[in-house]
């Protein structure tokens, strides 16, 4: 029988980064292990099933807007060069002191923390812990070493860590991806050290009276429009364009606009359409024939696991590579979110709908993606980790 270990779960970004990592807790926490959570203090509230809480202040801003403010093009070097300046650079110091404190108080056996953590990553090899790195961008291809090998120098410099300008140290124990091997970009392979398991959500068994409109109506399909938490805010016109090109459909039209928007914000007043801030997307899924979204990891990845196709409107950070992906695989759709008119949007979701083309895509990743390990199936491997360090 395992002794009981101390897990900590790092995370330096919003929900999207927390996300693909607590089935990998919820696993460990099911084997008997302690698991403690370091993140931003207002998503780590309490709910999440850890046994320990640890909020940290220094992390990724997030915002109180009450607007969906102003479209701007996206621009996908810039997206690069945020994950060296900030993530790698400015964030970074921050997150090994805050990392580094808990592994002195707590003690922990293991750090998992997600792929952009990296004074996380830093502080558990100073600490001489194992730590795990789990996937948090679907394609596998913003984080480009060019650009974070620099400030990832200077932090193990300043803590007394050999150079690594290829920074493999980062991934040296252990990879974890919550994703499907062919979603992942072919220029950017799972290094040996990884391995895959199957993406899950929380279960959602609860009755929310938006998912029981969704599947009630006699319109012949259901279509759900999400821009996710972060990008939103930052859509312009982006969902009014978008529902006057789909509410003319024979569709019944959930929206979900973020807890940071007003929903009557949005001018769009149809019998068929129904907008809330926030209802749980795995409850939403399975009843939906479309999802048109901002291609996040987190929305794409689910609309797949339930086989159904995308409309993808990418707008910054991982977004516009997931897209590519996406389109790639013949699983969806990439449209312009800057150029993108109403009329555009009723056509590709009219063409989509009434043919078998991107629904037998959506469908072929959806087998992939339930054909994979579950999460529980690396506990094991963390195991052996905690049992490799603890040896004398």
């Amino acid at each position: 029988m395992q002794p009981v270990r101390n897990v900590l779960f790092s995370f330096a970004g919003g929900i999207g980064h927390l996300s693909p990592m607590l089935p990998v807790a919820r696993a460990l926490r099911g084997a008997g292990h302690a698991v403690g959570v370091c993140g931003q203090a207002n998503i780590i509230d309490g709910t999440l099933g850890f046994d320990a809480y640890f909020p940290c202040g220094s992390s990724a801003p997030t915002s109180t807007s009450e607007s969906t403010g102003i479209l701007a093009t996206p621009d996908l070097d810039h997206e690069f060069s945020v994950i060296g300046r900030y993530f790698a650079g400015t964030l970074a110091p921050g997150r090994f002191g805050h990392v580094r404190q808990i592994i002195d108080s707590w003690t922990p056996d293991l750090l998992v923390c997600d792929e952009m953590d990296f004074g996380a990553m830093i502080a558990a090899e100073q600490a001489g812990i194992p730590r795990v790195v789990v996937g948090v961008i679907a394609s596998g291809a913003l984080t480009r070493i060019e650009h974070i090998r620099e400030p990832v120098s200077q932090l193990r410099a300043v803590h007394g860590l050999r150079d690594d300008p290829d920074c493999t140290e980062l991934a040296q124990d252990l990879i974890i991806s919550p994703f499907p091997q062919s979603f992942r970009h072919p220029d950017f392979p799972l290094p040996e050290t990884a391995v895959s398991v199957r993406p899950e959500s929380d279960l959602d068994t609860g009755r929310h009276a938006a998912v029981d409109w969704l599947a009630a109506g006699d319109e012949q399909w259901r279509v759900y429009l999400t821009l996710g938490t972060i990008f939103n805010i930052e859509s312009g016109d982006l969902f009014l364009r978008v529902l006057e090109g789909l509410r003319r459909l024979p569709v019944r039209i959930l929206v979900t606009v973020g807890v940071n928007i007003d929903p009557a914000s949005i001018p769009i007043v149809a019998d068929n359409v129904r907008i809330e801030r926030f209802v749980p997307q795995s409850a939403v899924l399975p009843f939906c024939d479309l999802v048109v979204n901002h291609a996040g990891s987190g929305s794409v990845i689910g609309a797949l696991a339930q086989g159904v196709p995308v409309i993808a409107l990418p707008m910054g950070a991982d977004q516009e590579l997931n897209a590519g992906r996406l389109t790639a695989l013949k699983a969806g759709i990439t449209l312009d979110p800057i150029t993108v008119t109403a009329g555009e949007i009723h056509g590709t979701a009219l063409s989509i709908l009434t043919s078998d083309s991107l629904r037998v895509g959506a469908q072929r990743m959806r087998e992939e993606i339930n054909e994979m390990p579950p999460p529980a199936s690396v506990v094991e491997d963390l195991e052996a980790l905690m049992d490799r360090e603890s040896q004398p």
